[in-house]
C-alpha cells in the first residue's frame, strides 16, 4: 500500500473542479467561509458510504473477478487522461450557475451530503484510486478501508475549506475567467499525473493476466 499516493490521489480527486467544488464555491459565496463547513462536513459525511462501497466492490472483484482488477487500471487511466487532456485543452471561461439555496446550517450539511452521495463519478475514481495505490484488496482488512475512508476524508475537509476560504475572500476575482482557466489547467496537469502512474500499474496487471 503506498499511503503517499493514496492521499495524493485522493486530493488531487478533490481539488479537481466537479460538482462538490462548485456547490462549495456557490454556497462559500453566498453564506461566507464559516457557514460554508456544514456544507463541507456535508460533503464528507457523503463521501464515508462512497468509500466503502467502492472498498467493498475492489475486495469482490479480487476474489471473484480478477481481471476485474486489470480492467479498472485500465479505464481508470483512461477516464484520468481524458480529465487532464480536457482541463489542458478546454479549460472553462467561467463556472456555471448554481440554483438558488437559503437556509439553516442542517439544510446546508444534507445539501453536501447528497452532492457527494449522489454523484456517479465517485465510485469509480475510487476504484481507480484504490488500484493505483495498491491498497490491498485480497480480503476485507479494516486497516485499508479505513485508510481509504480516512485520506478521503482527509482531503475532502482539508481541499473544500480551501475553496471555501478562497470564495469568500476573493468573491470580485474567483469568477474571472483567468482564474476559472488557471484552476482547470493545473488540475488537468495532476490528472493527466495520476493517468501515468495508473497507466504503469495497468500494463503490469494485464501483463500478468497474459503471461498466466
Amino acid at each position: 500500500m503506498d499511503v503517499g499516493l493514496l492521499i495524493t490521489a485522493c486530493f488531487v480527486a478533490s481539488f479537481s473542479p466537479g460538482p462538490a467544488v462548485l456547490s462549495t464555491v456557490e454556497t462559500a459565496l453566498r453564506h461566507g467561509a464559516r457557514r460554508t463547513l456544514w456544507h463541507t462536513l456535508g460533503l464528507v459525511a457523503g463521501e464515508i458510504p462512497q468509500s466503502c462501497l467502492a472498498f467493498a466492490a475492489s475486495v469482490w472483484m479480487t476474489g471473484s473477478f480478477p481481471a476485474g482488477r486489470a480492467v479498472v487500471a485500465v479505464l481508470g487511466a483512461a477516464w484520468f487522461f481524458r480529465t487532464g487532456a480536457a482541463l489542458l485543452l478546454r479549460p472553462r471561461s467561467a463556472l456555471p450557475d448554481a440554483p438558488e439555496m437559503e437556509g439553516a446550517g442542517f439544510r446546508l450539511f444534507l445539501r453536501g451530503a447528497w452532492v457527494n452521495f449522489s454523484n456517479p463519478k465517485t465510485i469509480p475514481w475510487l476504484l481507480a484510486i484504490i488500484q493505483a495505490s495498491r491498497l490491498p484488496t485480497d480480503v476485507f482488512a479494516w486497516g485499508p478501508a479505513l485508510a481509504l475512508v480516512g485520506a478521503a476524508m482527509l482531503s475532502e475537509t482539508t481541499v473544500m475549506s480551501l475553496y471555501a476560504f478562497l470564495a469568500d475572500r476573493l468573491r470580485p476575482r474567483l469568477r474571472t475567467p483567468a482564474v476559472v482557466r488557471a484552476v482547470d489547467r493545473v488540475t488537468g496537469v495532476l490528472w493527466l499525473g495520476l493517468a501515468g502512474l495508473l497507466g504503469r500499474q495497468a500494463w503490469a496487471l494485464v501483463a500478468g493476466l497474459l503471461a498466466g
